[in-house]
Protein backbone atom coordinates (compact mmCIF):
# COMPACT_ATOMS: atom_id res chain seq x y z
CA UNK A 1 0.00 0.00 0.00
CA UNK A 2 1.39 3.39 -1.21
CA UNK A 3 1.45 5.88 1.66
CA UNK A 4 2.69 9.00 2.71
CA UNK A 5 1.20 9.37 6.70
CA UNK A 6 0.44 5.44 7.50
CA UNK A 7 3.00 2.70 7.17
CA UNK A 8 1.46 -0.73 7.63
CA UNK A 9 3.86 -3.43 8.79
CA UNK A 10 2.88 -7.15 9.03
CA UNK A 11 5.62 -9.49 11.21
CA UNK A 12 3.34 -12.84 11.29
CA UNK A 13 -0.05 -12.05 12.16
CA UNK A 14 0.77 -9.05 13.70
CA UNK A 15 -0.37 -5.69 11.51
CA UNK A 16 1.36 -2.74 12.91
CA UNK A 17 0.04 0.96 11.66
CA UNK A 18 2.63 3.87 11.95
CA UNK A 19 1.19 7.54 12.08
CA UNK A 20 4.22 8.61 9.69
CA UNK A 21 4.54 12.00 10.02
CA UNK A 22 7.36 12.77 12.84
CA UNK A 23 8.49 16.08 10.93
CA UNK A 24 4.99 17.04 12.13
CA UNK A 25 4.67 15.66 15.44
CA UNK A 26 2.07 12.82 13.76
CA UNK A 27 -0.50 15.50 13.98
CA UNK A 28 -3.89 13.95 12.24
CA UNK A 29 -4.85 15.55 9.16
CA UNK A 30 -7.00 15.16 6.15
CA UNK A 31 -4.79 12.97 4.48
CA UNK A 32 -3.82 10.97 7.38
CA UNK A 33 -7.21 10.37 7.99
CA UNK A 34 -8.13 9.14 5.14
CA UNK A 35 -4.89 6.69 4.45
CA UNK A 36 -5.84 5.47 8.26
CA UNK A 37 -9.34 4.29 7.03
CA UNK A 38 -7.88 2.48 4.42
CA UNK A 39 -5.21 0.91 7.00
CA UNK A 40 -7.56 -0.33 8.77
CA UNK A 41 -9.88 -1.89 6.58
CA UNK A 42 -6.78 -3.66 4.50
CA UNK A 43 -5.47 -5.27 7.92
CA UNK A 44 -9.44 -5.81 9.36
CA UNK A 45 -9.90 -7.54 5.93
CA UNK A 46 -6.90 -9.96 5.98
CA UNK A 47 -7.69 -13.46 7.63
CA UNK A 48 -4.40 -13.66 8.74
CA UNK A 49 -3.76 -10.57 10.57
CA UNK A 50 -4.34 -11.40 14.39
CA UNK A 51 -3.40 -8.34 16.24
CA UNK A 52 -3.44 -4.65 15.05
CA UNK A 53 -0.92 -2.47 16.77
CA UNK A 54 -1.24 1.39 16.74
CA UNK A 55 2.14 3.24 16.73
CA UNK A 56 3.78 6.35 16.08
CA UNK A 57 7.47 7.26 14.71
CA UNK A 58 9.56 10.05 16.06
CA UNK A 59 9.67 11.86 19.48
CA UNK A 60 6.03 11.89 20.53
CA UNK A 61 2.92 10.23 19.76
CA UNK A 62 0.88 12.32 17.85
CA UNK A 63 0.13 16.09 18.76
CA UNK A 64 -3.54 15.40 18.02
CA UNK A 65 -5.76 17.11 15.25
CA UNK A 66 -3.43 19.33 12.29
CA UNK A 67 -4.61 22.82 12.26
CA UNK A 68 -5.01 22.73 8.60
CA UNK A 69 -7.84 19.99 9.15
CA UNK A 70 -9.38 22.01 11.55
CA UNK A 71 -9.24 24.90 8.99
CA UNK A 72 -10.67 22.95 6.29
CA UNK A 73 -13.59 21.79 8.89
CA UNK A 74 -14.24 25.27 9.97
CA UNK A 75 -14.31 26.25 6.00
CA UNK A 76 -16.30 23.15 4.93
CA UNK A 77 -19.32 24.20 7.33
CA UNK A 78 -20.20 27.30 4.70
CA UNK A 79 -21.18 24.67 2.32
CA UNK A 80 -21.93 21.50 4.19
CA UNK A 81 -23.50 20.51 7.20
CA UNK A 82 -21.31 19.92 10.17
CA UNK A 83 -23.06 17.05 11.18
CA UNK A 84 -22.10 15.34 7.49
CA UNK A 85 -18.67 15.94 8.00
CA UNK A 86 -18.64 15.25 11.67
CA UNK A 87 -19.85 11.53 10.42
CA UNK A 88 -16.96 11.17 8.44
CA UNK A 89 -14.07 12.33 10.91
CA UNK A 90 -15.94 9.63 13.45
CA UNK A 91 -15.73 6.76 10.80
CA UNK A 92 -12.01 6.48 10.82
CA UNK A 93 -11.75 5.76 14.52
CA UNK A 94 -15.34 3.50 14.31
CA UNK A 95 -13.24 1.43 12.02
CA UNK A 96 -10.72 0.54 14.62
CA UNK A 97 -13.26 0.09 17.06
CA UNK A 98 -15.16 -2.35 14.94
CA UNK A 99 -12.37 -4.46 13.95
CA UNK A 100 -12.46 -7.97 15.03
CA UNK A 101 -9.40 -8.31 15.77
CA UNK A 102 -8.03 -7.05 19.13
CA UNK A 103 -6.17 -3.49 18.67
CA UNK A 104 -3.25 -2.48 20.87
CA UNK A 105 -2.13 1.16 21.09
CA UNK A 106 1.28 2.24 22.08
CA UNK A 107 1.52 5.51 22.91
CA UNK A 108 4.68 7.84 24.43
CA UNK A 109 5.50 11.49 24.32
CA UNK A 110 2.79 13.28 23.33
CA UNK A 111 -1.37 11.72 22.76
CA UNK A 112 -3.67 14.33 23.01
CA UNK A 113 -6.80 16.06 21.39
CA UNK A 114 -7.51 13.63 18.57
CA UNK A 115 -5.03 11.70 18.93
CA UNK A 116 -5.81 10.66 22.60
CA UNK A 117 -9.92 10.06 20.97
CA UNK A 118 -8.16 7.68 18.69
CA UNK A 119 -6.34 5.98 21.08
CA UNK A 120 -9.60 5.46 22.98
CA UNK A 121 -11.09 3.57 20.34
CA UNK A 122 -8.32 0.44 21.09
CA UNK A 123 -9.23 -2.08 23.23
CA UNK A 124 -4.92 -2.26 25.30
CA UNK A 125 -3.54 1.10 25.58
CA UNK A 126 0.04 0.90 26.42
CA UNK A 127 1.77 4.31 27.38
CA UNK A 128 5.84 5.04 28.75
CA UNK A 129 5.81 6.54 31.61
CA UNK A 130 6.67 10.11 29.91
CA UNK A 131 3.91 10.21 28.23
CA UNK A 132 1.52 12.96 28.69
CA UNK A 133 -2.35 12.34 27.59
CA UNK A 134 -5.35 14.51 27.84
CA UNK A 135 -8.07 15.93 26.21
CA UNK A 136 -7.90 20.03 25.89
CA UNK A 137 -10.59 20.88 23.26
CA UNK A 138 -12.30 23.25 26.19
CA UNK A 139 -9.59 25.55 25.83
CA UNK A 140 -10.83 26.22 21.80
CA UNK A 141 -14.55 26.41 23.24
CA UNK A 142 -14.30 22.96 21.70
CA UNK A 143 -15.47 19.23 22.89
CA UNK A 144 -14.22 16.07 21.99
CA UNK A 145 -16.68 15.18 19.25
CA UNK A 146 -14.83 12.16 17.25
CA UNK A 147 -15.87 9.87 19.86
CA UNK A 148 -13.40 11.21 22.49
CA UNK A 149 -16.36 12.14 24.81
CA UNK A 150 -18.47 9.05 24.60
CA UNK A 151 -15.15 6.73 24.98
CA UNK A 152 -13.68 8.45 27.42
CA UNK A 153 -16.92 8.61 30.00
CA UNK A 154 -16.98 4.28 28.95
CA UNK A 155 -13.27 3.86 30.07
CA UNK A 156 -13.07 6.14 33.24
CA UNK A 157 -16.48 6.95 34.35
CA UNK A 158 -18.86 10.00 33.78
CA UNK A 159 -17.88 11.50 37.02
CA UNK A 160 -13.81 11.49 36.25
CA UNK A 161 -14.45 12.13 32.26
CA UNK A 162 -16.62 15.39 33.04
CA UNK A 163 -13.59 16.77 34.96
CA UNK A 164 -11.05 15.94 32.63
CA UNK A 165 -13.19 17.32 29.41
CA UNK A 166 -14.18 20.48 31.72
CA UNK A 167 -10.56 21.12 32.80
CA UNK A 168 -8.68 20.07 29.61
CA UNK A 169 -6.32 18.83 32.40
CA UNK A 170 -3.73 16.32 31.46
CA UNK A 171 -2.12 13.46 32.77
CA UNK A 172 1.28 11.32 33.29
CA UNK A 173 0.72 7.97 31.80
CA UNK A 174 1.25 6.65 35.53
CA UNK A 175 -1.82 9.23 36.99
CA UNK A 176 -3.93 7.48 33.40
CA UNK A 177 -3.02 4.12 34.49
CA UNK A 178 -4.85 4.49 37.89
CA UNK A 179 -7.99 6.57 36.24
CA UNK A 180 -7.54 3.36 33.81
CA UNK A 181 -7.21 5.47 30.90
CA UNK A 182 -4.35 3.11 29.68
CA UNK A 183 -3.58 -0.82 30.94
CA UNK A 184 0.38 -0.45 31.38
CA UNK A 185 2.88 1.49 31.80
CA UNK A 186 6.56 1.38 30.87
CA UNK A 187 9.71 2.45 30.82
CA UNK A 188 10.36 4.01 27.16
CA UNK A 189 13.05 1.69 26.40
CA UNK A 190 10.81 -1.69 27.47
CA UNK A 191 8.10 0.04 25.15
CA UNK A 192 8.86 -2.53 21.83
CA UNK A 193 9.41 -5.85 23.97
CA UNK A 194 6.39 -4.90 26.13
CA UNK A 195 4.44 -4.19 22.79
CA UNK A 196 5.83 -7.37 21.28
CA UNK A 197 4.68 -9.70 24.30
CA UNK A 198 1.23 -7.88 24.54
CA UNK A 199 0.64 -8.70 20.40
CA UNK A 200 1.94 -12.17 20.72
CA UNK A 201 -0.01 -13.67 23.71
CA UNK A 202 -3.40 -12.15 21.93
CA UNK A 203 -2.31 -13.41 18.43
CA UNK A 204 -2.06 -17.02 20.38
CA UNK A 205 -5.50 -16.87 21.05
CA UNK A 206 -8.15 -18.18 19.37
CA UNK A 207 -9.13 -15.62 16.55
CA UNK A 208 -13.29 -16.68 16.44
CA UNK A 209 -13.09 -15.98 20.57
CA UNK A 210 -10.92 -12.76 20.46
CA UNK A 211 -13.38 -11.36 17.91
CA UNK A 212 -16.91 -12.37 19.53
CA UNK A 213 -15.34 -11.67 22.98
CA UNK A 214 -14.53 -8.25 21.52
CA UNK A 215 -17.60 -7.70 20.34
CA UNK A 216 -19.60 -8.68 23.77
CA UNK A 217 -17.83 -6.52 25.62
CA UNK A 218 -18.74 -3.59 23.45
CA UNK A 219 -22.40 -4.47 23.25
CA UNK A 220 -22.04 -4.90 26.60
CA UNK A 221 -21.50 -1.32 27.69
CA UNK A 222 -23.96 -0.19 25.56
CA UNK A 223 -27.12 -2.40 27.04
CA UNK A 224 -28.76 -2.85 29.76
CA UNK A 225 -27.76 -5.62 31.93
CA UNK A 226 -30.89 -8.23 31.00
CA UNK A 227 -29.96 -7.18 27.10
CA UNK A 228 -26.22 -8.54 27.88
CA UNK A 229 -26.87 -11.33 29.66
CA UNK A 230 -28.66 -12.64 26.91
CA UNK A 231 -26.16 -11.93 24.19
CA UNK A 232 -23.65 -13.56 26.66
CA UNK A 233 -26.02 -17.45 26.03
CA UNK A 234 -25.95 -16.11 22.15
CA UNK A 235 -22.07 -15.79 21.87
CA UNK A 236 -21.18 -18.31 23.61
CA UNK A 237 -23.87 -20.71 21.38
CA UNK A 238 -22.01 -19.74 18.71
CA UNK A 239 -18.82 -20.49 20.05
CA UNK A 240 -19.70 -24.12 20.80
CA UNK A 241 -20.67 -25.01 17.82
CA UNK A 242 -17.16 -24.88 16.49
CA UNK A 243 -16.36 -27.49 15.10
CA UNK A 244 -12.89 -28.21 16.42
CA UNK A 245 -13.31 -26.64 20.08
CA UNK A 246 -12.13 -29.57 22.25
CA UNK A 247 -9.22 -29.86 19.87
CA UNK A 248 -8.39 -26.37 21.47
CA UNK A 249 -8.39 -27.46 25.07
CA UNK A 250 -4.76 -28.60 25.77
CA UNK A 251 -3.46 -25.47 24.82
CA UNK A 252 -6.06 -23.95 27.13
CA UNK A 253 -4.77 -25.76 30.00
CA UNK A 254 -1.09 -24.83 29.15
CA UNK A 255 -2.45 -21.26 28.70
CA UNK A 256 -4.22 -21.22 32.22
CA UNK A 257 -0.59 -22.60 33.83
CA UNK A 258 1.23 -20.24 32.65
CA UNK A 259 -1.17 -17.21 33.34
CA UNK A 260 -1.32 -18.16 37.19
CA UNK A 261 2.41 -18.54 37.13
CA UNK A 262 3.01 -14.97 36.09
CA UNK A 263 0.06 -13.22 37.71
CA UNK A 264 0.97 -9.99 38.91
Amino acid sequence: MTTTRIQLERTGGIATLWLDRAEKRNALDAAAMKELAAALDAAGGDRTVRVVVLRGRGAVFSSGIDHALLAEVFGATQQSPFLHLHHQLQDAFHRMSRLHQPVIAAVHGVCVGMALELVLAADVRIATDDCVLGLPEIAFGLVPDVGGTTRLVRAVGESRARELILTGRMLRARTAERYGLVHDVVDAAALDARVTARAEQLAALPPVALGLAKTLCQASGESDAATSFRLEGVVQQALLAQPDLMKQFPAALAFIKAQIAAAE
